[in-house]
């Protein structure tokens, strides 16, 4: 299938299974499953870039061709790996009843705490999925992959004298077997969801507002690196390709390389063990590896494509990654994440006279340059003299890109990630990721009300 009279040419065969069970209050509202198969070809020669894709074992000849975007591309050393990721627990070993079974439990459990609102709905399912994909290009690489995993999904809504609350999460993913439930620890992770939240709408009051202090969690912390250094960073979004689809960088209006704090280093790293965004070698053939995007606060180097590289004089970094074999390979982002230091939570917070303490989110928005971005608190606490205090309702924290990152003065050790989903491209493509960082703290920036 390698198109040998190319200047390049490769083959990837990719293999998708999945399935899901869904409850509403303890009932079984659905059980699904699904597969994809199928393979890719591209081949590179004067100027015109040619991609096929088809789930049939055989074709004649390709039979697409069209201008292409690239001008060229970079060649690599040609590797060989071959990943199967382990179960401890293979989920094919447990019934599908032994899982329904399972969710209801945790559903029970939920159900059983003594709150002072009302839980009126709560959705739980479980996703597991198992991908496999073969790769091959006339550079001589080859690589196997076999990537098994799950996701757990909930939400939850509660209410107390006509006024609600509610939740949705889908931050626990991960590669593995069924022993990941076990890891998270299911049933302290939703607890202490519940009770937060009853907290929240029972004893929450107005935040404070204008500038002050703001010290948020790993998991805001995540969002802001993904949006916010991850998308910019992407060389052909730099380039201009992605601008009508989904916007541009900011890249491209900076003066100069530094724009945030000395403690502001970002990462993106697909070769972290277990994670959503692992891989070893990328679908264009280059070797995975950690990219550290931002260093010391100064622009450090991008996300690259083996045709970004040649347009912009850098080398290829293994950052191209597909949906399905019908999807083109894409810049894209693995697991990204501000890195953490030496400091202690309690450390950020003792040095806090009068702020916000922003644990999780309920929206976030950014534009098309990931500039400009908001975030609305979920769970939030207020922060007098150093220690964390009453809950209060959904500030909002609304701000520049430069201000938060140039505002970032100290940041934990405390290092965590969370899953998502993240789309690009037109057609849209949505591959898993983790995202993450440690408690980062901001000083004096401007908190309002939701709503103002």
């Amino acid at each position: 299938m390698i198109d040998k009279d190319s200047a390049y040419s490769d083959a990837r065969y990719h293999y998708q299974r999945g399935s899901s069970i869904s409850l509403v209050n303890g009932v079984v509202a659905g059980k699904t499953s699904w597969v994809s198969e199928g393979y890719l070809v591209r081949s590179f020669n004067n100027g015109l870039l040619t991609v096929f894709s088809s789930n049939e074992p055989k074709v004649d000849r390709l039979i697409i061709k069209s201008k292409s975007w690239e001008a060229g591309f970079k060649p690599v050393t040609p590797v060989n790996k071959n990943v199967i990721v382990p179960q401890a627990k293979p989920m094919s070993d447990v019934s599908i009843e032994e899982k329904v079974k399972m969710l209801q439990e945790i559903d029970s459990l939920v159900r059983s705490e003594k709150l002072n609102s009302k839980l009126i709905r709560f959705n739980i399912s479980l996703l597991e999925f198992i991908e496999r994909r073969a790769f091959h290009n006339s550079e001589g690489t080859f690589s196997y992959i076999e990537r098994p995993g799950l996701w757990l999904r909930y939400s939850m809504v509660l209410e107390n004298n006509g006024e609600t609350i509610s939740m949705w999460s889908d931050e626990l993913g991960a590669l593995g077997g069924l022993e990941l439930l076990d890891k998270w620890n299911i049933h302290a992770e939703l607890m202490e969801k519940v009770r937060s939240l009853d907290n929240i709408l029972i004893n929450g009051k107005s935040p404070p507002t204008g500038k002050m202090d703001v010290v948020v969690s790993s998991l805001i912390a995540g969002i802001i690196a993904h949006e916010s250094t991850g998308h910019p960073f992407e060389a052909d979004r730099v380039l201009g390709r992605e601008a009508a689809q989904a916007g541009k960088s900011y890249l491209g209006y900076l003066a100069a390389g530094k724009f945030a704090s000395e403690a502001v280093n970002v990462s993106d790293d697909p070769t972290i063990p277990g994670s959503l965004g692992f891989y070893l070698i990328d679908d264009e053939g280059v070797e995975a590896r950690k990219k550290r995007l931002i260093v010391n606060g100064r622009v450090n180097e991008l996300l690259q494509s083996r045709f970004t590289a040649y347009k912009m004089s850098a080398e290829p970094n293994g950052s191209m990654r597909s949906m399905d074999y019908q999807s083109e390979p894409l810049i894209r982002m693995s697991n990204t994440f501000f890195e953490p230091s030496n400091m202690k939570l309690d450390e950020l917070i003792r040095d806090v006279r009068s702020g916000i303490f922003l644990k999780s989110y309920m929206e976030w928005n950014i534009d098309d340059i990931r500039w400009g971005q908001r975030y609305v608190g979920l769970e939030a606490y207020e922060i007098r003299n150093g220690e964390v205090g009453n809950p209060v309702k959904y500030p909002v924290l609304e701000s520049s890109t430069g201000e938060i990152y140039s505002s970032i003065d100290a940041v934990d050790d405390d290092l965590r990630f969370y899953a998502g989903m993240c789309g690009k491209g037109e057609p849209s493509q949505a591959v898993p990721v983790w995202m993450g960082g440690p408690n980062m703290r901001i000083r004096n920036i401007r908190v309002k009300k939701l709503g103002e």
